[in-house]
């Protein structure tokens, strides 16, 4: 069958089986997950550094919300 279609392959382009002895490239992988880790330390980071800021913005905001509700001029119907 190889020898039916060699005329129509192209030389230049590398046969897919080369490089295929293993199922993941154990390189790729490795360098994803050294990514990742960087990057959940660098989000974990500024997160220890905005979330006090985030936590009194939503105490103030909840406040402001929760003392208009107490004092409103409506009554209950």
């Amino acid at each position: 069958m190889d020898a039916d279609l060699a005329p129509y392959l192209d030389e230049t382009v590398p046969s897919l089986q080369k490089g295929a002895e293993r199922l993941v490239n154990c390189d790729c992988v490795k360098k994803n997950i050294g990514t990742v880790a960087n990057e959940s330390r660098a989000l974990l980071a500024d997160l220890m550094v905005d979330q006090p800021f985030f936590l009194l913005l939503c105490a103030f905001v909840s406040g402001l919300l929760l003392g208009r509700s107490l004092f409103s001029e409506k009554k209950p119907s």
